[in-house]
C-alpha cells in the first residue's frame, strides 16, 4: 500500500508539474489561481507522502478495491493506465490545441474508456460540456482559456454578438 499510494502521489505532482509548465501561456492576471492551486497540491502531496513514509511500520493490508483493479484483467488495467494517461496529456494538448478540441478530445477519450454505449452520444455531449464551459468562461468568470482555432473563432461569434446592439446605436 505504500508504495501505491507514493507512486499515487508522484503521478499527482507530476500532474501538477505539467499544469505548472502550461502557465506561461496564460495571461498575467489569470495565473495566479493555477500556481495557488498548483503550490498547494505538491505541498499537500508531500506532507501525505512524509507521513505514508513515516508510518510504514504501520502499513494496512490494501484495499479490497484497490486488490480487485490489480488483480482485474489486462484490458481493465490498460483502460485504467489511458485514462490516467488522457489526463496527463490532455493538460500538454490544451496550450497547443485549445481548450474546445483538448477538452472535448479528453472527456470523449474518457468516456470510451469508460464504455460508453452510444460513442456519438459521448462525442456530442464531450463538445458541448466544452462549448458551455468556454463560453461560462468568457463571458461569466472572465478567465482565459487556451485559445486554438476554434476558440478564436468562437471568441470572434461572441464579440460580435456582444457588440450586435451597439453597432446600430453609432
Amino acid at each position: 500500500m505504500l508504495y501505491f499510494n507514493l507512486i499515487s502521489l508522484l503521478l499527482v505532482v507530476c500532474g501538477a508539474v505539467v499544469l505548472g509548465l502550461q502557465t506561461p501561456h496564460i495571461a498575467e492576471s489569470a495565473r495566479i489561481y493555477p500556481l495557488v492551486l498548483i503550490v498547494l497540491v505538491v505541498a499537500c502531496s508531500a506532507v501525505v507522502a512524509v507521513k505514508e513514509i513515516a508510518g510504514r511500520a504501520a502499513t494496512e493490508p490494501l484495499d479490497t478495491r484497490i486488490a480487485k483493479m490489480f488483480s482485474a484483467p489486462l484490458s481493465v488495467r490498460i483502460r485504467v493506465a489511458g485514462f490516467v494517461a488522457t489526463w496527463l496529456v490532455y493538460a500538454w494538448v490544451l496550450s497547443e490545441a485549445g481548450f474546445l478540441v483538448a477538452t472535448t478530445c479528453a472527456i470523449f477519450a474518457s468516456l470510451w474508456l469508460l464504455k460508453i454505449r452510444h460513442a456519438l452520444v459521448g462525442f456530442l455531449s464531450a463538445a458541448a460540456f466544452s462549448l458551455v464551459f468556454s463560453i461560462l468562461f468568457a463571458t461569466v468568470l472572465f478567465i482565459p482559456t487556451p485559445a486554438g482555432p476554434l476558440d478564436q473563432l468562437l471568441t470572434q461569434a461572441i464579440y460580435s454578438i456582444q457588440h450586435k446592439g451597439t453597432q446600430h446605436d453609432h
